[in-house]
């Protein structure tokens, strides 16, 4: 009785009377059961972690001083990462960005931060990674001049405590043979190998960075749970996804220099000025309640689109949406409006700037909120786009559609600067900047993700600890090139 309620098997006569008539997901002629899907992958992620756990039985029993932990394959979907790690000894990752792609390096320094987050904070391994080109894109571009330095560096400054490879030697056979190595085919005489040589010495002098951390003012909430019931079938919108929501407010963050953790949603959220939610279509009302409490406190929350929509057994919270964050927010939600591929929008913000918009877009009466932009186009023009409501000492945000990336710059500028969030050091466009601390003790990471040299401006003068020279007012970064610096006098410790 309680799994037909849970599953809601009322719906199309579903009912089961015995636990023997029950079976995994199988085709159908229409949609499968929703919930009975949810559980499914909570089960399968569950099953595969058991399986996790009976194996570090066993090593524990033969091997108990050596960790233990499993290679994470970037953000992916089947596995609840979250119960994954915290059965772990170390966090580790394979990330494999794609030369080919301009922005391929913020997608792997947003899985950096996420592997970084789930160990809360503690260091994390980059397990795997290519020395150059892959063997099972389409087309296999091979890392510039200095890019498989650079993009090693990025792992380091975002919490890696170390750099291996897939492979040591590159396979003469087999599947795999076209796959860079350390040593590639043609050997030691070779652009490959002498990168990876002058790496592992350039690592060598590194060991003074181990005990640093990274600090972060921003969360991004991540829930596996919510994932796989946001992109089940029968949504307004089929193309919908949890990643393309979570990049849309990674990215301009990351441009802005930024520091980002994630959080799952039963996380401790005190340390964090802004919280934002790019999307949680499922949530618990602990959850929702934990928010309010973060806001009403002083916290300052965006959520996105599509948001609070249904419990832990995917039925919707009735009472208007989104239920569990309406006094919250300060919105009512009268019905969601799904876009056509390609269609675009308009709003237009308080300030006056013009923003287009897709995907998705809401018809949205305020009961407390105030209006930040309103929708310029369709039937529901001069209906609030995004809003903006306190709530306790705290402020709560609503995106109610799909900003383009001009437009999601202008909402998370304007989110920073109310809540008094700061880069950690302003830079030229292409050059990511990240701080590690330990102590007293800081190091501004500089890295170059243009193919062109460029000249960062110093606040004070600064040691660059891996060319050894002291810099005056300008760090010079070659193309694809990376600086670590530390402040040349104790008295400057701020100055990063």
């Amino acid at each position: 009785e309680a799994l037909n309620r849970a599953w809601g098997t009322a719906f199309w006569s579903q009912q089961y009377g015995d636990w023997e008539e029950i079976l995994p997901p199988r085709r159908t002629p229409t949609f499968s059961n929703p919930s009975q899907q949810l559980d499914w992958h909570r089960f399968c992620s569950d099953a595969l972690l058991e399986c996790f756990e009976m194996e570090c039985a066993i090593l524990r029993e033969y091997t108990p001083h050596i960790p233990i932990t499993t290679n994470f394959m970037h953000a992916f979907k089947p596995l609840n990462y979250w119960k994954w790690a915290a059965r772990e000894d170390l966090v580790a990752l394979d990330m494999y960005p794609d030369p080919a792609e301009a922005d391929a390096h913020v997608y792997a320094a947003l899985n950096y931060d996420l592997m970084r987050s789930l160990g809360q904070g503690r260091p994390w391994l980059l397990m795997e990674q290519a020395t150059s080109q892959v063997n099972w894109r389409p087309y296999n571009f091979v890392k510039q001049p200095g890019q498989m330095r650079l993009w090693s560096h990025q792992a380091i400054a975002r919490g890696s405590q170390g750099v291996m490879f897939f492979q040591w030697r590159q396979s003469c056979a087999g599947a795999e043979k076209f796959h860079s190595a350390m040593v590639p085919h043609v050997g030691t005489n070779s652009r490959i190998w002498r990168e990876v040589v002058a790496l592992g010495q350039e690592l060598r002098r590194l060991d003074i960075l181990l005990p640093s951390r990274i600090q972060a003012k921003v969360a991004i909430m991540w829930d596996w749970e919510s994932w796989w019931a946001l992109e089940l079938e029968g949504k307004p919108s089929c193309s919908l996804r949890q990643i393309d929501q979570v990049r849309a407010f990674y990215e301009p963050l990351f441009a802005r220099n930024i520091t980002v953790d994630f959080v799952p949603p039963d996380g401790d959220l005190q340390s964090y000025r802004v919280v934002l939610i790019p999307n949680l279509y499922l949530v618990r009302e602990t959850t929702a309640q934990r928010l309010a409490d973060y806001v009403a406190g002083g916290g300052t929350v965006v959520i996105g689109f599509f948001s609070g929509i249904v419990d832990e057994h995917d039925h919707v919270w009735l009472g208007g949406y989104p239920a569990p964050f309406r006094r919250m927010l300060g919105v009512r939600i009268e019905e969601f409006i799904a876009l056509p591929p390609q269609q675009h929008i308009g709003i237009i913000t308080d300030d006056g700037n013009s923003y287009n918009a897709m995907l998705w877009s809401e018809v949205l009466e305020l009961e407390g909120a105030i209006a930040l932009a309103q929708y310029t186009t369709g039937f529901y023009a001069g209906y609030p786009a995004v809003t903006q409501n306190r709530f306790g000492q705290g402020i709560a945000y609503y995106l109610s559609t799909q900003l383009e990336a001009a437009g999601m710059s202008w909402l998370v500028q304007h989110v920073c600067d109310y809540a008094g969030v700061q880069p950690v050091y302003s830079t030229p466009p292409g050059v990511e900047a990240i701080v590690r601390q330990d102590g007293q003790r800081t190091w501004l990471y500089l890295l170059n993700h243009r193919a062109t040299s460029i000249d960062v401006a110093l606040n004070a003068p600064a040691d660059d600890l891996l060319s050894g020279q002291r810099l005056a007012t300008i760090c010079h970064l070659e193309p694809y090139g990376v600086a670590i610096l530390t402040p040349s006098h104790s008295s400057l410790t701020d100055s990063f």
